[in-house]
């Protein structure tokens, strides 16, 4: 690790960069350089320039450098960090590994840690690392944060709830945690935390601030079923960020369309691959996760969770800039070998999979079908189907990051009603395309015959079905969906029909 003089000489530059004197910074570590070209700490420093200019290809060269005069493992973290907003996972959970060799981090590096261990679905070693970043600084609201997420990944709802009043009542603006400790509120909570909430409705400026201050009114309101005041605050929150996306519905249903020509008219040659994992995709909303965990009681199967490898694969092999992009899949059905790029994600699943078959449940895999089945002939996919009234209503009450350009359809209802359409027709073409390879899973026909259509999806999935399976809810497996608390109960019928709760707010032409 870093000798106190290093550590003063990166709390020196930190301090620059807080101050934004970014030229300054980057001066003073070129001048160090040309005096010692061996320092690794000023590469590293340096690193961490280009990192706050927004240049993480020049960021990753000089963790690079710096590593290969000395292998100290917080390079190693801050590498895997970076790889990660690059998309090569696999080369980052590499430097992860190494990364974890030591125990002397601070709390924010294991903070670093454990957010990278989530994000490479590592839930169990996040969760260790949070609980060790937290003992080492309380005070960080941060920090007390990502612990309360990751507990609540775990199921442990009662200790994130702990946490999260604990932070509220010491950080009364952080909104974020609003929004999580609303999700887990009974009836009685929500009036008191109402009352908390409202006082400070002058108080909230950034949008950020206020899509999380208003959806954890509504989420409060939702508990008392007033549902009236639920839909203003979720209609709130959607506009704070709605206004700053330029998301078109009209592009995406042309993107999707030419989608399909490409699909239609173009050949891919399948791998010989032999690996045959599972893919459940899906809107959001939908039941994917659901499905997962009925799936992942099976012996034979290891659920990997939402893996975002083959979308940055797909753009890495690509060159592109986007991931929902019609130059991007024209480049890719054109070229001859990028099923080879994708089979990098084997090795990946089955490092994750302990052996058996993986089941990745990362729903917007259901643009990549066509390459995933060129890459793994063996595949099965399933596509899950949910009435278009109740999917809408509830991608409406769900808070999405706006940085993740596959939920921008997310912030209007005409766009999230549009997008259900788009995913519709992809997920019929697929099916019709490959019968044999890609399966609709309606969310109504599971819930209303669940031995019956669990029976058929085992079947399609080439496993043995087994009763335990509609036991999903007593795995105590982590879950960082948004259905963390609903997969925890028994399958029910609850959630069919929802959407008449909300029925006399929304345009009723949009509903017809």
């Amino acid at each position: 690790m870093l000798n106190s003089t290093q550590h003063a000489l990166r709390t020196h530059i930190h301090q620059l960069l807080a101050n934004k004197q970014l030229a300054e910074a980057h001066q003073q570590l070129v001048l160090r350089l040309q005096q010692n070209p061996h320092d690794h700490v000023s590469y590293f420093l340096l690193s961490e320039v280009n990192t706050a200019a927004g240049d993480l290809n020049k960021a990753v060269k000089l963790i690079e450098k710096a590593l290969s005069i000395e292998p100290l493992n917080i390079y190693h973290l801050n590498l895997a960090k970076h790889l990660i907003l690059r998309g090569e996972i696999s080369r980052a959970t590499v430097h992860y590994k190494s990364a974890m060799a030591t125990q002397h981090y601070s709390a924010l590096e294991l903070d670093t840690l454990a957010n990278i261990a989530t994000r490479l679905g590592y839930y169990d070693d996040a969760l260790t690392f949070q609980q060790s970043a937290y003992q080492l600084d309380k005070q960080t609201p941060q920090i007390s944060y990502n612990l309360a997420v990751a507990l609540k990944v775990h199921g442990l709802f009662g200790e994130a709830k702990t946490l999260l009043k604990q932070l509220i009542t010491e950080h009364e603006h952080y909104y974020q945690a609003h929004y999580s400790l609303a999700e887990l509120n009974n009836t009685e909570e929500a009036k008191q935390h109402l009352n908390v909430l409202h006082p400070q409705a002058q108080r909230v400026h950034t949008a950020s601030d206020q899509q999380a201050y208003f959806h954890s009114l509504a989420l409060n309101y939702e508990h008392l079923n007033d549902y009236e005041n639920a839909f203003k605050y979720f209609t709130h929150s959607k506009q704070a960020i709605a206004q700053q996306l330029n998301y078109q519905s009209q592009q995406h249903r042309q993107f999707c369309q030419t989608l399909m020509r490409h699909s239609t008219h173009s050949q891919l040659s399948p791998s010989n691959s032999d690996f045959a994992p599972v893919f459940v995709v899906g809107m959001p909303r939908s039941g994917t996760t659901l499905v997962e965990k009925i799936l992942n009681q099976s012996d034979e199967l290891q659920g990997i969770g939402e893996l975002n490898d083959i979308a940055q694969l797909m753009q890495h092999g690509t060159q592109s800039n986007r991931v929902i992009d019609s130059e991007m899949f024209a480049k890719a059905y054109a070229s001859a070998d990028i099923h080879q790029t994708i089979t990098h994600y084997q090795q990946r699943a089955e490092k994750l999979s302990n052996t058996l078959r993986s089941c990745d449940k990362q729903p917007f895999n259901f643009y990549y079908i066509d390459f995933i089945l060129a890459a793994f002939p063996h595949a099965k996919i399933v596509c899950m189907q949910r009435n278009w009234h109740d999917c809408s209503v509830a991608n409406y009450r769900q808070l999405y990051n706006p940085q993740s350009v596959f939920h921008h359809y997310s912030f209007t209802f005409y766009d999230i009603v549009a997008f259900h359409q788009d995913y519709t027709a992809l997920a019929t073409h697929f099916a019709t395309k490959y019968p044999k390879q890609v399966y609709l899973q309606s969310y109504e026909q599971l819930v209303e015959e669940p031995i019956k259509q669990t029976q058929k999806l085992y079947a399609f999935c080439n496993l043995n079905w087994q009763a335990r399976c509609l036991a999903f809810y007593k795995n105590n497996a982590a879950s960082a969906t948004a259905s963390k608390k609903q997969i925890r109960q028994p399958l029910n019928k609850n959630s069919i029909g929802s959407w008449h709760n909300y029925a006399a707010f929304i345009d009723a032409g949009l509903f017809q």
